[in-house]
């Protein structure tokens, strides 16, 4: 089974899954926005209580934890996105994935 990274070297990056709950009928308009940052890997407007889940890769800063690198992220450039209403960040512990080679 391929873990995230299977060489078990030190992570360079911080994977995290964004829900983004955004105006009525802003949508389209926030997953273009977040297609076209670099970071973002995926963008999928999903149906319930959030409105799209975005994958992210943020490049990890030395000497400091997973979760910061991921706080300064969404700080300097998802809550810049007009029309988001609210967001949850799930950031994994450990990934597997069949996308990954």
């Amino acid at each position: 089974m391929a873990h995230y990274d299977p060489k078990d070297r030190m992570k360079r990056h911080v994977r995290a899954f964004i829900y983004l709950s955004t105006s009525l009928g802003k949508e389209s308009q926030v997953a273009d926005a977040l297609w076209q940052m670099e970071e973002v890997k995926e963008v999928h407007i999903i149906p319930g209580q959030h409105d799209i889940v975005a994958v992210v890769d943020v490049p990890r800063h030395f000497l400091e934890p997973d979760p910061q690198s991921i706080y300064w992220f969404m700080l300097d450039r998802i809550k810049g996105i007009p029309d988001i209403v609210n967001t949850d960040t799930l950031i994994p512990i450990l990934s597997m994935s069949k996308w990954s080679n």
